[in-house]
């Protein structure tokens, strides 16, 4: 089991930067490597579970998702279209969990999966019977009973799926590795290390020492958060909020990083989102979302990392040593470093199990197929036993049956959530329940006048999907930052034209006042009339377009006629 490796540790060689207070890397065996490379495999729903129980207030939150996480987690059951759906959504499951338990250091302390069936044991002796693997869920046979009576594995222990291997799980127990501040991972070899001190720029030796590191599944956890939010994880793991370690990943450098692949541009389903804009500071303040676009965004939380790096965000996420991460996975060859091609396609894109997709998860995840399973039961002294097995080998005892059992499904009509719901969220991803007074309160609460809101509705595909997944890594305002990106700059412009055009305007009606003004008074006083005041400077429009350099267009303005001539339309 997971909780059997939470006291393990193994030592990490570092070499480090004395005057730097800097890791410059590690050498590290198969155990190291492989805990590190399991970090993929994890939903992301996992790692922001894990990292709350390892909070440091000097390194800011990781985005919005955290908020999303916490919405989720606070959700009424009312919102649900089944009772057990919010413990489905919070605790997704990956094809390598099982594997991972037989790490030396795991940092996932998830509890293995449990299989649960119909109290009433007459349910389950059905042909269809169905199981689940929360305890919460409701029979649908009888519609009565829960489904809370555990049914173990026949075919095994409790402790088989934890035990420990003597060898590496992932990469070959024979290799020694080379892992870099910001988490290259690389065979070790002497010529890498000296190749690695040159680029740094490191010359002098003298200035490095050995040191001897004890690593456990905690300070794997400090590693992880490092890893997405600072440049150099391994530092922040050793020396803490001290000097280079605080030095956060650059996000705006990667805003416009590649992010689509090519496998996510298949999908044509989209969604709709009716957001609220503040006109004067030209961000969104919050959208007011039906159920289908509320369980979308609860579905980042169950993308696996790798695969959300690799094939959503074309080896380009905003976390800069993750990307190194996957890469050297990526590199690595097979039977030398990685013990097979099955084993490193699980790291990179791993598949959910025991799962059914909603309708609105627009990204390309996979689900395992389960094998099929048979619930064994039979009476013991006047009393049913049941056991989950994969094999029908009868054993010849008392009403003793075999029926097939599969995982209930606990969507309504493909959804999680209750269709009827209706939700609002702001910009930071904060969801709750919407009202028909929620809009007014939440402008209220913001202290923004009406007359500086306007709405609109914006269609959410794939495309727009991946912008709102990685804002929702760096950026506290994510809605915002992904939907009204360069596409409204030409419109953020010719807002601030507007009001340079309105200064124009007033600077004109200013002199054409002056100037009936100063008529009147040489009508009364009898003054000859001095010569006319020259003509105002022309008003220049720059009109700003995405696709194109800016052409400037000059629109000469004479005197107008009457004061209610308005310039520049």
């Amino acid at each position: 089991m997971a909780l059997k490796t939470s006291q393990s540790k193994f030592s990490l060689k570092l070499m480090v930067h004395k005057g730097e207070s800097r890791v410059i890397f590690a050498e590290v065996d198969s155990h190291f490597v492989d805990t590190l490379f399991s970090i993929m495999t994890l939903p992301m729903a996992t790692i922001l579970r894990l990292l709350q129980k390892h909070s440091d207030e000097s390194l800011k939150e990781i985005g919005s998702i955290n908020n999303l996480y916490e919405s989720l987690t606070n959700l009424s059951t009312n919102c649900l279209s089944s009772e057990e759906n919010k413990w489905l959504l919070l605790n997704p499951r990956t094809s390598a969990y099982d594997l991972c338990t037989k790490l030396k250091v795991n940092v996932d302390d998830s509890e293995p999966l449990k299989y649960y069936i119909c109290d009433n044991i007459i349910c389950s002796r059905r042909s269809g019977a169905l199981f689940s693997t929360c305890n919460v869920a409701r029979c649908n046979r009888c519609g009565i009973s829960r489904m809370d009576w555990e049914i173990k594995d026949e075919d095994s222990d409790d402790e088989s799926g934890g035990d420990r291997l003597d060898g590496g799980v992932f990469v070959s127990d024979v290799a020694s590795f080379i892992v870099t501040d910001d988490l290259r991972v690389m065979p070790n070899a002497s010529g890498c290390t000296i190749q690695l001190l040159r680029d740094l720029g490191i010359n002098d030796v003298s200035e490095l020492e050995n040191r001897t590191f004890d690593i456990g599944r905690d300070q794997m956890l400090i590693l992880l958060k490092g890893a997405l939010l600072c440049k150099y994880p391994l530092t922040y793991m050793v020396f803490g909020t001290t000097g280079i370690a605080t030095e956060l990943v650059n996000t705006e450098k990667l805003a416009s990083a590649k992010q689509t692949s090519k496998d996510t541009t298949t999908g044509s389903k989209t969604l709709k989102l009716k957001v609220t804009l503040q006109k004067s500071a030209f961000k969104f303040l919050f959208a007011e979302a039906d159920s289908n676009f509320v369980e979308f965004l609860f579905g980042f939380l169950e993308i696996p990392l790798g695969r959300m790096i690799g094939k959503l965000m074309d080896g380009a996420s905003p976390f800069e040593s993750l990307n190194n991460l996957y890469a050297s996975i990526s590199s690595m060859s097979v039977g030398e470093y990685v013990k097979s091609s099955y084993l490193k396609s699980m790291l990179l894109e791993s598949d959910l199990v025991m799962k059914h997709l909603s309708v609105n998860q627009i990204f390309p995840l996979y689900v395992s197929s389960a094998s099929k399973s048979y619930c064994h039961s039979y009476l013991k002294n006047e009393t049913y036993c049941a056991y989950r097995t994969e094999h029908v080998m009868r054993k010849v005892l008392k009403d003793e049956m075999f029926t097939s059992i599969i995982l209930k499904d606990p969507r309504v009509e493909g959804c999680y959530l209750n269709k009827s719901a209706k939700f609002m969220l702001t910009d930071d991803l904060v969801i709750s329940l919407s009202s028909a007074m929620s809009s007014i309160a939440m402008l209220g609460k913001l202290k923004v006048p009406l007359n500086d809101v306007e709405e609109h509705t914006v269609t959410i595909g794939v495309e727009e999907g991946l912008k709102l997944l990685e804002a929702s890594f760096k950026s506290s305002s994510t809605l915002t930052d992904a939907l009204l990106e360069k596409g409204h700059e030409a419109e953020k412009n010719v807002n601030k034209i507007a009001v340079k055009a309105d200064k124009q305007k007033g600077i004109l009606l200013s002199y054409m006042e002056k100037r009936t003004f100063d008529s009147d008074i040489r009508s009364l006083t009898g003054t000859v009339t001095p010569p006319p005041l020259p003509p105002p400077p022309a008003v220049t429009v720059t009109f700003v377009d995405n696709t194109a350099a800016a052409t400037p267009r000059h629109h000469p303005a004479p005197l107008p006629p009457s004061p209610l001539h308005c310039v520049g339309k």
